[in-house]
Order: structure tokens, then sequence, then C-alpha cells
């Protein structure tokens, strides 16, 4: 956890190091240069990811489960689940490399879910009599809506692009953790209980919606309702050319204006297991009780805070044979929900090949990156006919390095531009 003066300390001193770099006149760059001058489009990207189970696993006809073999693969870190969704729409005019503006609006979203290794380890080896242990399962997600303008253009020949962005918090669910117990007596006596205390943050009254009917008619959208929950960051670029084929530039994303969840709801999720004569299997006379459920939601009115992740880092493009085949390497930081105790620190990377044929109509790029807490191995194919641009990728994910080579999570990407 990172707490919020010295996470601003931090932020404040990682741009000022990043900066300093570029205080040294240079020629300007175009690290991503544009198709079009004028431009509009759509991506639409899903990657989701665990640490244990591949589709082989799941997609049979029989699927047999080996509980021993489970925990003797499961990494010591124990189960992982991440998901991120992105879907944006974007205009751009680029009337020249001094005037490049543009406008973009999407909705972005991430879940985590975590258990820890050593409930697997229960489940294989068993526990000796009159033990106890406890074990966590924990998870959290968030959604947000944003909408942003981008202007970029040349000052003192370093190309800077600026990205101030809107957001509005849809729902947050800070990270919740289970505590499940079980424990054994010398009499039989088998016990298992869980229970976790989970608040959900919404931007807008759930109490129709959920209580009376699931239907959109009972969630009050208007903006006058959604527009005071409105946040605010700020993104910029900085570019320039270090030698013949080679741009380098540092980017940021500094939060400012939190956004706002005025709405709360909160529930309490259980599950038990009583087993009263264990050694009853042996002859039938075995009797055990079992169930699990929720409370039912409470309702109220809260201020809570939140923030789009913190970024920094360094990107490049390098071309060393012209512009059919460029490298493009990233290296950065992130911070999940910063100047909060709910913080989390995470490293990002990203190493792209690209490949340009044909007066770039057919383009392809293989690469590899760590971005939003997932492992990617990528494959991507786009046909540019000026007038029409189709971008594709698949990945292969993983929640390690390793299990990104080992489809334990995919990811797919399908983009769009329209212009001339």
């Amino acid at each position: 956890m990172i707490k919020g003066v010295s996470m601003k300390r931090f932020a404040r001193f990682s741009l000022i190091v990043l900066v300093s770099v570029f205080v040294i006149s240079g020629a300007f760059a175009d690290l991503y240069k544009p198709h079009r001058i004028f431009e509009i489009g759509f991506d639409n990207q899903l990657m989701f990811a665990n640490s244990s189970f591949g589709l082989k696993d799941i997609m049979q006809k029989k699927v047999e489960i080996d509980l021993e073999q489970i925990a003797s693969d499961m990494p010591k870190e124990g189960f992982k689940f991440n998901l991120n969704e992105r879907e944006l729409f974007l205009m751009n005019l680029n009337a020249s490399s001094r005037f490049r503006f543009g406008f973009y609006t999407g909705v972005e979203s991430y879940s985590n879910l975590s258990i820890s290794k050593s409930l697997f380890d229960l489940l294989s080896d068993g526990m000796a009599v009159g033990e106890s242990h406890s074990y966590d399962i924990s998870g959290c997600s968030d959604m947000f809506f944003d909408l942003g303008l981008s202007f970029q253009t040349i000052i003192m020949g370093y190309g800077v692009k600026f990205n101030p962005t809107f957001f509005i918090p849809l729902v947050y669910v800070p990270k919740t953790t289970a505590t499940a117990k079980v424990s054994s007596s010398p009499s039989g006596l088998i016990r298992a209980d869980a229970e976790a205390n989970v608040d959900i943050y919404t931007a807008v009254d759930m109490h129709d919606f959920m209580e009376i009917k699931k239907s959109a008619d009972n969630l009050d959208l208007s903006a006058g309702k959604l527009i005071p929950n409105t946040g605010f960051d700020f993104s910029f670029e900085i570019e320039r050319n270090w030698m013949h084929g080679l741009n380098a530039g540092l980017y940021a994303r500094i939060p400012v204006v939190a956004g706002k969840l005025k709405h709360k709801m909160s529930t309490r999720v259980w599950a038990y297991f009583y087993e009263t004569n264990a050694l009853g299997y042996l002859n039938d006379t075995e009797e055990h009780k079992k169930d699990h459920g929720r409370d039912d939601f409470t309702y109220s009115s809260v201020n809570y805070s939140v923030h789009r992740p913190l970024k920094l880092g360094l990107n490049a493009s390098y071309t060393p044979y012209g512009e059919w085949f460029k490298i493009q390497p990233a290296l950065g930081i992130a911070v999940r929900n910063p100047y909060s105790s709910d913080a989390i620190f995470y490293p990002e990377y990203a190493l792209d090949f690209r490949f340009a044929f044909l007066w770039q109509i057919f383009n392809f790029n293989i690469g590899t990156a760590y971005q939003n807490q997932i492992f990617q191995q990528r494959l991507g194919f786009a046909l540019n006919l000026r007038a029409l641009e189709i971008i594709t990728q698949a990945s292969l994910c993983g929640t390690t390095l390793k299990t990104s080579f080992s489809r334990y999570g995919y990811g797919a990407l399908v983009g769009l531009r329209i212009g001339f």
C-alpha cells in the first residue's frame, strides 16, 4: 500500500527525473505517425488470464480434477485471475505535424481474483486431526467512463502531446478479502466457514434495480446525476530524435481530481460445511450440513473518491533499416487508485516488432508486454487502404510470464479507422 502523501511526492519526483532527461536540445521526433488527415474509428479490446488452468483442461467431454496435480502446479502466489476490457471511440484531425487534434471517449474495466495456494494444498493433502487453518480469497474491480481531448504540436523542436481527460467512475469494489477457516477434531467433527463483507460503490442508486426489477428503467443515468461525479487527469507525451532512426519520448498520466461515487451497496457473503461424523463414511452413518448465500443488500449514500491509474514511463521507436521495420520498446510504472490506502504499484513494459509492406498497406506486429497487470504475447495484422484501415490483434495472456506462453488466457483487439 502507498499512502497519499508519499504517493504524491513519489509522482512529483518521478516526473522531474523523466523530464530532466529531455532538457538538452534535440530534433523533433514522431513515434506514431498518423495514416490520415482526418479519421474516425473505434477499438475494442478484451484480455483475461489465470495462473493455473488452460482451455485444454476445461474444454473436454469428461473433466478430470486431479487435486494433487493442481496443488503441485499452483504457483507460490496462489491462483490469480485478471480481466481487462477497453472500448474506445475516437476522432482525429491531423492537419500537420504542428496541429493534431483528437477526441476520444470510452469505457474501461478491470477485475482481479486471488486465492491462496495453501487452500489448494489442503484440498490435495488434507489436514491432521486437531489442526485448524485459515485461508484468504480476495478480489477487486473497477469500471470507468472517460472523455478526453488530445492536442499535439511542436515546441522548441520537441513533439509535445497533451491529453486532458474527464472520467466518471461507474463501479468500484475495493480489495475485499474473505477468510476461510477449516478445523477438525478427534471426534470426527470437520468444520469449514468462510465469510466476507462486500462493499460495492456505484455512480447511481442501485436500490430499485436490485430490489424491484433489473431494468434500465430503474437506473437514473441522467447527466445531472453523473456529471457531478466527474474526475480529471492530465496526460502528456514528449518526444525527440536522439540519432538517425532512433526516436524516444516520455509519457505520463497524472491524476488531478478524484472521481466520486455517491452510492454504496453492502452485503455479507458466507458459506459453511459441518461434518459431524467423518468416520461414518465407513458404515453409511455420515452426517453433514452445508449452505451458502448472502445477506440482503443495504443501501447508503457516501462520497467515495477514486482515481484512474497513475502512469509514468519511457517509449521509443527505432527504424534501423527504414520505415518498413520498427522496434518499439516501452518501460514504465503504474499505480492503481493512487493517493489512497488501496493503491497498488506495478511495473509495465512492452516490446513490439512492426513490419510494413507494399506502401504500408500490409502491416504486421509481434510483441510481448506486461500491461494492466496481464502478461501478453501478441501477434497483430492491419490492412491499411488509407480510406479504410482494419486492425486486429490476438494475444496469449497470463498472470505470470511463464503462463502467458501456456494458453492460460487470451486477448483480442479489433479496431477500425475510416477517413482520408
